[in-house]
C-alpha cells in the first residue's frame, strides 16, 4: 500500500497519478491504468506537477528577522507605510513585538506616518515601537505605550518630548516621541533583545513561507556560530545559526544543507547533523564585492578573502574530505580568479561529488564560460538581479562587456550547471516576490536579449539543477520512479502562460521527502 496517492496530476502536460511511499516516488501511472491503494488519497484537479523547487543560495537567518521587520528606509507616502506595516505585523506572533522602522523623515514626512488609532488596527495586539533612521522620532502603539508606562500624566524629559494630541483636555499622548524621550528611562530597553524563542518563531514563520511558494529544498549560509573564543574579524556576518534549525529538526517542511565559512575549515572535517534532512554541503569563501573589467580600475575585494594562495590551500584542506566549496564572485574578474582557485583542486567531473560553485556570477567572460564548463563547476544565479543591478552594470562597458551580464544562455549552452537562488536576505521587498522561484523562472524568460532561456531551462535551473548541485542529482529533481518525493503541483502550467505571466502559477500542494507540508489540507 502506496502512503500516498496524488490523482488528477500533470505531467509534462500528460494525465497521470503518481504513488509515493516511504517518501520516494513508487509509481507512475496514465488515467486508466490501475492505481495502487494508498492511506492517502489526494486529487490534484488537473495541476501541474513539477519537481520541488531548489532554492540553491539562502540567508534564512536574515530573512526571517527580516519577515518580521518593518522596513520603511525606501517608502514615501502614508498608504505604503501602513500598508507594510499591516503586513509585517501579521506575520509576528500575537504579543511579540513589531519593531523596525529606518525612515528618513525627509523622504517619509511625519504628516504621513500611520495615527495612533492605525497603528493599533494594524497590529491587533502586538507592542509596536519604530524609530526614524536618524533617531529623531519613534513612533508606538497603545500597548507600548502602557508598558512604557507613558500617558497623559507622564512628564516630558529634559531634551525631550511625548507629542500630546490637541483634542484631549489631558494631553493624552499620540505614540510619537522626539529626542531623548526616545533613549531615557522612559522608553529605553523596553523591547526586549531578539532571544533564542523569537528567532525559531520568526524561522517557523519563513519555513511556512518557503512552503507556500513550492521550495522543498534550501542551500543555506549557514554555520554553528562561534562560542567559545574571539575572532580577529566578523568572518561570518549572514550565516544562519545551524543550532536554530537543529532545534527545529522535527518539524522542518524541507531538505536544509549548510555552508560555514571557508575560515572555519579545521573545525567541520567531521559534522554530524540531528536530522537526514539537515546536511553539510561544503564551505562558502567571498572573493569580490564587485570586481570587473570595464571599466577598469582598482580590484574590490571581501575583506574576507585571503588572497588566490591561501584561497587554494583552504579549498584543498576542505576537498580533503569531500567538501565542496563555494566562491561568491560577483564581476568577471572576480570569477576569473575562483576559476583559477577551484582550477588548482582535484577535479570533481565524474566523481559523483557535489561540484564547488561560482555564486552571483553577474558578469563572465566567455572563455570563463569554457573555463566553468570544464571544471565542471555549477554557478549560482538571481535572476532579480537583471533588474535590480543589470541597468547599473550595463551602464559600465561596452556591448560586448553587456552582452555578457547574467549570461544563462551562453551557461547552459556550455553544459554549465545553472541553478536559481533568491539569496533570501535583509532588505527585501514586503511582499518578497524577490524571494520567490515563480518570479525568478519568470524573469529569466521574459528578459530581453540574447541571453534570454526558455520556460522548461528555467524551470530546471529552478529544480532539477538544485539537486545535482547538492550532489543529489541521482535521486532527485526528477518525477521518476525511485527518487525522492519532492514535489511541487501548480494551479496552472507556466509553460502555457505568456512569460510575464509565469509567477500567476502559484503552488497548490508541496511535498517534501514524501511529506504533504503545503495544500493537500496539510
Amino acid at each position: 500500500m502506496a502512503d500516498i496517492l496524488l490523482r488528477e496530476a500533470k505531467i509534462s502536460g500528460d494525465p497521470s497519478w503518481v504513488a509515493v511511499t516511504g517518501g520516494v516516488i513508487s509509481g507512475i501511472g496514465r488515467p486508466g491504468e490501475p492505481e495502487p491503494t494508498a492511506e492517502r488519497v489526494v486529487d490534484l484537479d488537473g495541476a501541474t506537477l513539477l519537481p520541488g523547487f531548489v532554492d540553491s543560495h539562502t540567508h534564512l537567518g536574515w530573512s526571517a528577522e527580516d519577515r518580521w521587520t518593518v522596513n520603511w528606509s525606501g517608502t514615501t507616502t502614508h498608504d505604503e507605510a501602513f500598508d507594510s506595516l499591516r503586513t509585517v505585523a501579521a506575520r509576528v506572533t500575537p504579543g511579540d513585538w513589531v519593531t523596525g522602522g529606518d525612515w528618513l523623515p525627509g523622504n517619509l514626512p511625519e504628516a504621513e506616518l500611520p495615527t495612533l488609532a492605525e497603528l493599533d488596527a494594524a497590529t491587533d495586539g502586538r507592542p509596536l515601537f519604530l524609530r526614524s533612521l536618524d533617531h529623531s522620532i519613534a513612533i508606538l502603539n497603545t500597548v507600548a505605550l502602557r508598558r512604557c508606562r507613558i500617558d497623559a500624566g507622564t512628564a516630558d524629559p529634559s531634551g525631550g518630548r511625548i507629542e500630546r494630541s490637541p483634542d484631549s483636555p489631558a494631553g493624552a499622548p499620540t505614540g510619537v516621541l522626539r529626542g531623548t524621550a526616545i533613549w531615557s528611562r522612559l522608553a529605553a530597553g523596553v523591547v526586549p533583545p531578539p532571544n533564542r524563542a523569537r528567532r525559531l518563531a520568526e524561522l517557523r514563520d519563513l519555513l511556512a513561507d518557503l512552503s507556500a511558494r513550492g521550495i522543498t529544498e534550501v542551500h543555506d549560509i549557514a554555520t554553528y556560530p562561534v562560542e567559545d573564543r574571539r575572532t580577529p574579524i566578523h568572518l561570518e556576518r549572514s550565516f544562519t545559526d545551524v543550532g536554530l534549525i537543529d532545534a527545529l529538526a522535527g518539524e522542518l517542511p524541507l531538505r536544509y544543507s549548510f555552508r560555514p565559512s571557508i575560515w572555519r575549515v579545521d573545525e567541520f572535517a567531521e559534522v554530524r547533523t540531528s536530522s537526514p534532512l539537515i546536511t553539510f554541503a561544503g564551505f562558502k569563501m567571498s572573493l569580490d564585492n564587485g570586481w570587473y573589467s570595464e571599466p577598469g580600475g582598482p580590484r574590490i575585494d571581501s575583506f574576507r578573502y585571503p588572497g588566490a594562495a591561501e584561497a587554494g590551500r583552504l579549498g584543498k584542506r576542505a576537498d580533503a574530505f569531500g567538501a565542496a566549496l563555494s566562491i561568491h564572485a560577483m564581476g568577471d574578474l572576480g570569477v576569473a580568479e575562483a576559476l583559477d582557485v577551484l582550477a588548482g583542486l582535484p577535479s570533481r567531473v565524474g566523481t559523483g561529488l557535489p561540484p564547488h560553485r561560482v555564486i552571483h556570477a553577474r558578469r563572465v567572460e566567455r572563455s570563463d564560460v569554457v573555463r566553468l564548463a570544464e571544471l565542471g563547476v555549477a554557478v549560482e544565479v538571481q535572476p532579480w538581479e537583471i533588474v535590480a543591478q543589470g541597468p547599473v552594470l550595463a551602464a559600465r562597458g561596452g556591448e560586448e562587456f553587456r552582452s555578457m551580464l547574467s549570461p544563462y544562455r551562453s551557461l547552459l549552452d556550455a553544459g554549465v550547471v545553472v541553478t536559481i537562488g533568491s539569496d533570501r536576505r535583509l532588505g527585501l521587498r514586503v511582499d518578497q516576490r524577490d524571494t520567490d522561484p515563480l518570479v525568478a523562472v519568470q524573469l529569466a524568460v521574459a528578459r530581453e536579449g540574447a541571453q534570454r532561456i526558455s520556460v522548461d531551462e528555467a524551470l530546471a535551473c529552478a529544480t532539477t539543477a538544485g539537486a545535482v548541485a547538492a550532489g543529489a542529482g541521482g535521486r532527485r529533481g526528477c518525477i521518476t520512479v525511485g527518487y525522492d518525493a519532492d514535489l511541487v503541483a501548480l494551479g496552472d502550467d507556466p509553460r502555457r502562460l505568456p512569460p510575464d505571466r509565469i509567477a500567476e502559477a502559484r503552488p497548490v500542494l508541496t511535498m517534501s521527502a514524501g511529506r504533504i507540508v503545503f495544500g493537500g489540507d496539510a
